[in-house]
């Protein structure tokens, strides 16, 4: 596949996950082997703006994702409304999201997808919002031999989902979202290996 990535990121944020992905992706330049994939928690009958939203601070090309995509390097990909995401063999698939599915878990889904798919080359950022989605992901992530980067709590507008992820998992970072975003850039511009000496908190 053309320009396919080394690595797939995938970033779950809920409530104050706004101004977090602004700070994430404001030292994230172009051309880097890495697709992002973000996941929110969005109402089901509402339009998200996302997209559009990341487009004014974003450098890379932002696509709001619709039926089956293959990801590419340098690119930027939005969950809509209304779905659950996962990938399969490096592809997105995005699957209606059930009536009777009450708790969002959307973050959980794409990241355990996210670790049986990719493996060594998944990397999953949880950012700001409330309630524990992502933290059973982050955790499958760490098994697969995944990297997981969490804001640090004190950062977020609402810290339950890094608290959970720290207390489920073994994060490899740690960090106000922008240092995320610095340190992930310095390791995909660079070549570094992986955080493989866990714990940088």
């Amino acid at each position: 596949m053309k320009n396919a990535p080394q690595y797939i990121i995938g970033i779950g944020s809920s409530a104050g996950g706004h101004s977090a992905l602004k700070e994430f992706f404001h030292d994230i330049p172009p051309g880097l082997s890495a697709a992002f994939v973000v996941v929110t928690h969005l109402l089901r009958d509402h339009r998200s703006m996302l997209p559009e939203i990341m487009e004014k601070y974003v450098v890379m090309p932002v696509e709001r994702l619709h039926g089956i995509v293959v990801p590419e390097a340098g690119h930027v990909y939005v969950m809509p409304e209304d779905v659950l995401l996962e990938i399969r063999q490096g592809t997105l698939y995005l699957m209606p999201r059930p009536e009777d599915y009450v708790w969002n878990q959307a973050i959980n889904v794409f990241f355990t997808s996210l670790a049986q798919d990719q493996c060594e080359h998944a990397i999953g950022v949880v950012l700001s919002g409330m309630g524990t989605d992502g933290a059973e992901g982050a955790l499958m992530l760490y098994r697969h031999g995944g990297e997981v980067l969490v804001q640090e709590p004190a950062s977020a507008q609402f810290d339950s989902m890094p608290k959970a992820a720290i207390r489920t998992d073994h994060p490899d970072l740690v960090l106000p979202p922008r240092e995320l975003g610095q340190r992930l850039a310095a390791m995909l511009q660079f070549g570094q290996q992986p955080y493989t000496a866990h714990k940088f908190y």
